[in-house]
């Protein structure tokens, strides 16, 4: 997916936030010009990575960005963001002859948070393999029919429920598991949760909602 920028755009969350008990979390109330994220949105897996732009010109690579922070592919201890942008393109996720311009993607792995899907190495996911790969179609399916004519807050409570125990679809396929696996609400699936959703509007629009936006969950934010 290619944006106008060199960094990708900040992303609101589609709940008004206040600060309480030291925290900033979500609060029953939706913010001014994000009620389409409850009506039209589709909702894809928040990757719990680093940003990383590449830039093509001429069909070939011209720069790799981590947001503004132009990556010099020499240095010793940037190799990583190589490593994922070349698997990338073993994988067919991704290919220099593209039109001239920026595209975005997470970056995942062995350095970045704590590599919480487990995987060898570090890969680059482009934002439009990630919107293919991992939508959770329970969105548009299942909850937003259920928000028609709801209240802020009945809206606040269904979405609120709905990530206590929201499972990564990344790490269902990364860290597969055949047993029984408890849920608690503050920590999801023993560590199978997703960080949170990105949406996206028919129109371009995007927003964000992770987990530890909400004030019953436990552990660390960001």
């Amino acid at each position: 997916m290619r944006l106008p920028s060199h960094d990708m755009p900040k992303l609101e969350a589609p709940f008004e936030r206040q600060e309480i008990d030291g925290r900033h979390v979500c609060i029953p109330k939706i913010q001014e010009g994000y009620r389409w994220v409850f009506t039209e949105s589709e909702a894809v897996e928040k990757l719990d990575g680093t940003n990383v732009s590449i830039e093509i010109t001429g069909k070939h690579i011209s720069t790799i960005r981590n947001r503004l922070n132009l990556i010099n592919i020499w240095q010793v201890g940037k190799t990583h963001f190589t490593e994922g942008i070349l698997k990338a393109i073993e994988k067919g996720h991704f290919s220099e002859n593209q039109e001239d311009g920026i595209y975005f993607g997470e970056l995942i792995g062995e350095k970045l948070q704590g590599n919480p899907y487990k995987i060898p190495g570090h890969l680059w996911l482009p934002l439009n393999v990630i919107k293919v790969k991992y939508t959770y179609k329970f969105w548009q399916k299942d909850i937003l029919p259920s928000l028609r004519d709801k209240t802020d807050e009945q809206i606040f409570e269904e979405v609120s429920s709905a990530f206590k125990g929201l499972w990564s679809l990344l790490k269902r396929r990364t860290m597969p598991t055949n047993g029984p696996i408890k849920v608690d609400e503050s920590l999801g699936f023993e560590g199978y949760t997703a960080e949170g959703m990105v949406f996206y509007s028919p129109n371009g629009e995007m927003a964000k909602l992770r987990r530890d936006m909400f004030a019953w969950f436990k552990g660390e934010t960001h």
